[in-house]
């Protein structure tokens, strides 16, 4: 049996993947579909195991925020977002999570924790991902699957020229990491909240501390103060233009 793999699909569906799919015999998916349109879609494809995400709204109220089941002999547990998982559960031959947008298996003890990624709307400068699990008489395969990163935009944005976009953003980003900063908000719950890498928020702390001024200085040897906004918009920092 093959199994698809995936998560975050944000109302988007690949020919790519819809084309994995049609060599699959189930699809699993681990939340934040975005509409009922595109669950239905999934559904009538192939049997579908799905989990409510976050950004999943009032129509997936029927749907399970976690989920037992077996499929091969394999058992599965799968739930949105990995920090959920409740500390006292059963054992499952594998987890499935998603809402970080970002690919990761990894072995610990007899369970395989396996994050798709995302296969819909890229988010920052996250690969496009998915995954497959060959499934036979209790023992599993998984095959991690890049998909292409073909230049995209959203709707409303087709004759936008994309590298505005990307700076614009950016800006969108950092204005809002400086106001949370002013409130004394943590990393993680900045990087929760607008959903941005911690990694990405850290390093904009670590530049400025509590301040929303920095001193730079230019070529010329004369110091000029620029704010954090105008420093990251100038400065080659990868943050692309999708915050999901």
């Amino acid at each position: 049996m093959r199994a698809a793999v995936i998560s975050d699909t944000h109302d988007l569906l690949r020919q790519e993947v819809t084309d994995i799919m049609e060599s699959c015999d189930v699809i699993i998916h681990a939340g934040d579909v975005n509409t009922q349109k595109l669950a239905e879609q999934l559904e009538k494809k192939k049997p579908l195991y799905l989990v409510r995400g976050n950004n999943d709204g009032e129509w997936a109220s029927g749907l399970p925020e976690t989920l037992w089941f077996e499929l091969e002999g394999v058992s599965f547990y799968m739930i949105h977002n990995k920090r959920e998982i409740p500390e006292v559960r059963r054992e499952a031959d594998v987890i499935i999570y998603g809402h970080t947008h970002n690919y990761d298996c990894q072995k610990e003890g007899n369970t395989l924790w396996l994050n798709p990624g995302s296969c819909g709307k890229r988010r920052f400068s996250l690969p496009i991902t998915m995954a497959v699990l060959e499934l036979h008489n209790g023992s599993y395969e998984v095959e991690r699957i890049d998909l292409p990163l073909a230049e995209e935009s959203a709707p409303d944005r087709k004759n936008t020229n994309l590298e505005e976009i990307y700076t614009l953003e950016r800006g969108v980003a950092v204005k809002r990491i400086m106001k949370g900063m002013d409130r004394g908000e943590s990393i993680r719950m900045m990087a929760e909240k607008w959903r941005l890498p911690e990694n990405f928020v850290e390093s904009l702390r670590s530049m400025t501390g509590t301040a929303d001024q920095k001193t730079e200085k230019r070529e010329n040897g004369a110091d000029e103060e620029v704010s954090l906004q105008q420093l990251y918009l100038t400065e080659n920092f990868a943050l692309p233009f999708y915050f999901g």
